[in-house]
């Protein structure tokens, strides 16, 4: 009988060929897990909403500052300190408004050059939210550091001015805010009634409305310079309250002054 000699070079062959088309026509009906994790996903990735721009302030007019006026000092009463050039500053139009010759809870009769003017506008009864200031005359000006008026009975009125009037009348409250240093501040507005903070004619806090006491908050950018800040306020009726705050970056919370 003859032996049939296949030579084991070529049973490896067959072998590896053999393999390879099993592999090629019987693939399994399950997808390997490997495979399967290689396949790209169709969910769309979560995206996260654009973040809200900070604004940005970085002009220096204090012509924006209604009343005060570089160069005008008022004329103060007697026995009241009088008051450096360029500080405090009324209009120079007829009807130039009355300065508070006492105290109350908002402020005083004395100029300082470093805080607030605040001028006093009566209105009538029924108010729920702030008039426009600039087309109104004002009967009287007083003067503050800061603004930090907790919240209290009003009394005593606006001596000077009108000593009676312990309801309905706005505030409109102005100074140069120095920044000496460049950053991003948060400013705060504690009222009862209702208020708004500008920076240069930009809205930064809107605390408007016949409320009672209420806060509000917003940020800003502020560059190095000198800008124009002021604060309008109204009072109904109840207790009374103004109180501005700012703060730094992450620094903490302050009664705001007028150099930062």
């Amino acid at each position: 009988m003859r032996k049939l000699f296949v030579p084991f070079a070529f049973l490896a062959g067959t072998t590896a060929l053999a393999c390879s088309i099993q592999v090629g026509t019987n693939k399994p009906a399950n997808q390997p897990a490997q495979q399967a994790a290689a396949t790209p996903s169709t969910v769309a990735p979560k995206t996260s909403p654009a973040p809200v721009p900070t604004p940005k302030v970085t002009g220096t007019p204090i012509g924006a500052l209604r009343f005060r006026r570089p160069g005008v000092t008022p004329t103060l009463p007697s026995g009241t300190a009088t008051a450096p050039a360029g500080s405090a500053t009324v209009p120079t139009t007829p009807g130039t408004p009355a300065i508070m010759t006492g105290t109350n809870a908002f402020g005083s009769g004395t100029a300082d050059m470093n805080g607030f003017a605040g001028y006093v506008f009566p209105l009538p009864a029924g108010h729920t939210k702030l008039p426009d200031l600039t087309t109104m005359q004002p009967t009287g000006v007083l003067f503050a550091q800061t603004l930090n008026v907790t919240q209290r009975a009003m009394t005593g009125g606006f001596p000077g001015i009108d000593a009676t009037r312990n309801e309905n009348f706005a505030i409109h409250w102005e100074a140069p805010l120095v920044v000496d240093n460049e950053a991003d501040y948060t400013f705060r507005i504690s009222s009862d009634d209702g208020s708004i903070l500008k920076i240069d004619g930009m809205t930064i806090v809107d605390n408007d409305g016949n409320h009672a006491l209420a806060e509000k908050s917003g940020p800003v950018h502020l560059v190095k310079g000198t800008h124009a800040i002021t604060v309008d306020y109204f009072q109904t009726t109840g207790n009374v309250a103004l109180q501005l705050f700012c703060k730094r970056g992450t620094e903490a919370e302050i009664v705001c002054p007028t150099k930062l």
